[in-house]
């Protein structure tokens, strides 16, 4: 009897895992136990950022939402072997973005304010994003602040939720291009030929 009295209290919290892990895999289906270790495993990886993997889940997402964003620009859901290959290396490239060049762009030192952001789409900054949009032509086929303030109205009355995902888009995607022009300046001006 002493025997059990030592093994239960020195190793009582282990038993009691031992206990609970034994019921879990009674209740707990072996396929669930499967998915969760596979989305955990690098296996499932479709490449990896600046040391940061991307899983095919994240990758996926992208593209889904490149998807959406290539329907809503062409009008059209009808996607040739071309664009599938453009809509996935637009979903890697803004991957790219967001894990690599924005954050070391921001380690030099370069930001993108919200004053210039509202310039870019006011017009007084022309980014081509909003300029050279076919959304925002008026009917001479020319940029109209006009047809882009009529589309941030619209936005609010999209219950699909799309119209809100093609304008963060598009914002992101200004934001984006500053980010690259400041950073293609950086170098450029700080190129001399020595005498």
């Amino acid at each position: 009897m002493a025997v059990l009295e030592t093994i239960r209290v020195k190793f009582g919290i282990v038993i009691t895992v031992l206990i609970a892990v034994a019921l879990l895999s009674f209740i707990i289906d072996p396929s669930t136990l499967q998915s969760v270790s596979s989305s955990m495993s690098s296996k499932y990886d479709v490449g990896n950022i600046d040391g940061k993997a991307i899983s095919y889940t994240d990758f996926q997402a992208e593209v889904d939402k490149f998807t959406t964003i290539n329907e809503i620009s062409t009008g059209s859901s009808a996607k040739n072997e071309e664009q599938q290959t453009a809509i996935r290396n637009a979903a890697w490239q803004s991957l790219i973005d967001q894990y690599l060049f924005i954050k070391n762009a921001k380690k030099a030192g370069l930001n993108v304010g919200e004053e210039e952001m509202i310039a870019m789409m006011s017009g007084e900054m022309d980014s081509p994003v909003f300029t050279q949009n076919p959304t925002f032509f008026d009917e001479s086929g020319m940029f109209s602040k006009q047809r882009l303030l009529e589309f941030v109205d619209y936005i609010s009355t999209d219950e699909t939720g799309r119209l809100k995902m093609f304008w963060d888009y598009l914002q992101t995607t200004a934001v984006n291009q500053e980010y690259y022009a400041k950073y293609m300046s950086l170098f450029t001006q700080s190129n001399f030929v020595n005498s």
